[in-house]
């Protein structure tokens, strides 16, 4: 899928919703299925800021793990990001593993981007009323908030193996915010979801200014982008009950 991109660069617009969503077309898709796709989800001049700040403004850190250790890298030579990829699909075989870059923004409360860079802007608008008002009617669930949020760029040969995300930490629904345009289905990327015997039911291409929302547990993974393809651009995280609000519950 092609996307034309503003030429120019689009100022400092503040993140901003698509007025034209249907919710209630969304709250019976996501109640079907547990999942839905939400299309042309931010306004366009808002959506081709973010685009702009994740291709042109953002400094990239791998992260991958080891087992249940977490590994992240601010900058990694060429030799050793070989090294360690290399390593990474060897584990791939027979375990979970991933490998990509990514960018914090927001984890229980705490704001990782700098105030300077435009991405503290979309940060603070995944934590926002008109944000988290279109998730709790997507989704139904009234309580739901922002728990975390992370923008992540998949390379060629990037991936995320199969999982199902948990209950841990309070999550509830995922979801996936795809800034990712000019995009080709040969190039993979795509976030699949599994059935119980581990065959596809359904998979979503990065689409520009694409939302998806999905329930946790559930089975799913990135496949990898393939040698020949593009840059992967997206911003990921878990909506749920925040620490502090469980917290507070157990009191």
């Amino acid at each position: 899928m092609s996307v034309a991109l503003l030429s120019t660069a689009t100022g400092d617009v503040d993140p901003e919703l698509n007025s034209h969503l249907d919710r209630a077309q969304l709250a019976q898709t996501f109640a079907r299925s547990g999942r839905v796709h939400i299309a042309n989800v931010l306004a366009d001049v808002s959506a081709q800021r973010v685009h702009q700040a994740l291709e042109k403004e953002t400094s990239w850190g791998l992260i991958l793990n080891d087992g249940k250790k977490v590994l992240e890298f601010e900058t990694v030579s060429a030799a050793d990001y070989q090294t360690m990829a290399a390593a990474a699909w060897g584990r791939a075989r027979s375990g979970f593993q991933y490998f990509y870059n990514h960018y914090r923004l927001y984890e229980n409360r705490k704001v990782y981007v700098e105030p300077d860079h435009y991405l503290a802007k979309l940060a603070a608008f995944l934590i926002a009323p008109e944000f988290i008002g279109l998730m709790r009617a997507v989704t139904g669930l009234d309580t739901l908030c922002c728990i975390s949020s992370a923008a992540t760029l998949y390379r060629p040969l990037d991936f995320l193996t199969i999982h199902d995300d948990g209950l841990a930490g309070g999550k509830l629904v995922a979801f996936v915010l795809n800034m990712t345009p000019n995009w080709r289905p040969d190039w993979g990327g795509a976030l699949q979801f599994y059935d119980t015997t581990d065959h596809v039911e359904e998979a979503y291409l990065p689409t520009f200014n694409a939302l998806n929302l999905f329930r946790v547990p559930k089975l799913h993974s990135v496949t990898q982008v393939s040698a020949f393809g593009g840059l992967r651009y997206s911003v990921s995280g878990w909506l749920g009950v925040e620490e502090a609000d469980r917290a507070a519950v157990a009191r």
